[in-house]
């Protein structure tokens, strides 16, 4: 009787232990923020704007999946308008807004948060920019080349979320 109850108990604790040991798989969707792996150069002409002065800027960034794929970790530093600036970032896929959201932070205290919508190479991007307690909407839309080695950009900035001013025109270009 009782090697019956320890072969019922084994019998119902092995689909737990089962679930347990299967590492949870992210969506497809996630796959997409694949392409940002590696590492990028980039460079860019900043407009006059709120923020400064128009400028050039030039920085370095790096991207890997971590946490089962679920995300992508960005490290990068920036020259330029902003000075020397180092920064993180982190995006995933909502798969109830069908967006990726992102999260990001500056050495200067800088803030960033928002979503991409993918659609076939292009991504667009809407969100906030907080500089030195002040909110800044952000929105920019970039585009793959066919290789996917290529990434040009432009990003416009906006006090109010109304008017809206031409801020970055870019492009990335993925180390070899």
């Amino acid at each position: 009787m009782q090697r019956a109850r320890w072969l019922a108990l084994l019998f119902l604790a092995l689909p737990a232990v089962s679930l347990v040991a299967q590492a949870p798989k992210p969506p497809a969707e996630a796959a997409k923020l694949a392409l940002w792996v590696g590492t990028w150069k980039y460079e860019g002409d900043v407009k006059a704007s709120p923020l400064g002065a128009a400028a050039k800027l030039s920085g370095t960034q790096t991207g890997r999946m971590v946490m089962n794929g679920f995300f992508l970790e960005w490290k990068g530093e920036e020259k330029g308008a902003f000075g020397g600036v180092q920064w993180s970032e982190m995006d995933g896929y909502d798969p109830v807004a069908k967006n990726y959201p992102f999260t990001g932070y500056q050495n200067d205290g800088t803030t960033s948060a928002g979503a991409n919508v993918v659609s076939g190479d292009t991504w667009k991007m809407t969100g906030t920019l907080t500089v030195k307690g002040v909110v800044y909407r952000q929105r920019a839309t970039g585009t793959f080349s066919a290789n996917g080695k290529t990434y040009a950009w432009t990003a416009d900035l906006s006090t109010d979320g109304k008017t809206w001013i031409p801020w970055v025109v870019g492009k990335s270009t993925k180390a070899p």
